[in-house]
This record gives structure tokens, sequence and C-alpha cells, in this order.
């Protein structure tokens, strides 16, 4: 993998980013996993976040506000399936925490060592080809993947 680079892969049902962190696996699980580095990073471009509540276990829940530029908020309910620090975080996006699961999809992220850094995979896996199509057309999910990695080697950048 090209240090620096972001690759992204589209096939069937599934989303997958990968990239090489020039950190350790160790500070890249913990910016991955904790509210003062997430709320710096979180998110597409121009979004903030704001952590109703983060219970990072295995069937942890974790409710956040992401506010868009536009001004809108956009509720998440995220619950943590797998946690393997700090090898992996498996988690499934469960929709608003209000009862509305419009976005519904799983999402793995495998930190690997290589040399003095780390390759970062990011999967997400929806339950069908149409439905990754639908949240891609409807929140422009592809490009928000790739935006959210590069705010996090932006953040990792200041904080290294």
């Amino acid at each position: 993998m090209i240090k620096n680079n972001l690759e992204t892969i589209v096939e069937e049902n599934k989303v997958t980013y990968k990239k090489y962190f020039d950190v350790s696996v160790d500070l890249l699980f913990e910016v991955w996993s904790t509210p003062e580095h997430l709320t710096e990073w979180w998110g597409p471009d121009g979004f903030t976040l704001t952590i109703k509540r983060l219970d990072f276990s295995n069937g942890g829940i974790w409710e956040f506000i992401m506010h868009g530029p536009d001004g809108h908020d956009y509720k998440n309910k995220i619950q943590f399936i797998d946690i393997n620090k700090p090898n992996s975080i498996t988690y499934k996006h469960i929709g608003d925490g209000e009862g509305d699961e419009d976005v519904d999809f799983q999402s793995r992220i495998v930190f690997e060592r290589e040399g003095q850094g780390t390759n970062l995979i990011m999967e997400q896996l929806f339950s069908s080809k149409a439905e990754l199509e639908r949240v891609n057309e409807k929140y422009g999910a592809i490009e928000g993947g790739k935006q959210h990695l590069e705010n996090l080697a932006n953040y990792l950048e200041k904080i290294k």
C-alpha cells in the first residue's frame, strides 16, 4: 500500500477503504475509540460531533449527533459488536436512536501493524447492493467515508 494513499473498493454491497497511517497501532486505536479524540475528527468535511453517550465495550451503545455544515443535525446510534484492542472494532449502525433505522449497516475497522505505522482497513457492509446505492445517493456515503479517513489523517498530523 502506498503511504498516505487512500484506496477505495466498491463491490456489490460492501465498501472497503484502505489507508496507511504513520502512527502506531495503539495511537490509531485510541484515536478511534475515545471521546476526546473522536470529537476532533469524526465525520465528513465540515461536520462537528456531539457525543450523547459512549459505552466502548462489546454490546455497548454510542449515541451521537453529527452537526452538518448546512446546519442540520444528524442523530446516530451505533452498537459495538466486537472490540479486539488494538486489532479491530466491529459495530452496527442502528439508526438515529429514536426508532428510525433509515441507515442500517455494519462496519469493521482493522488496524494492522506495518513497520512503524499502521494500515487501516475500514469495511462497510450493507444488506444489499441496492441499499448501498440508496444510502450513497441519499447521503453521499462513499465520498463521506473518504473524507472521514482524510479528516482522521489530518487530525493525526496535528497530534503526533
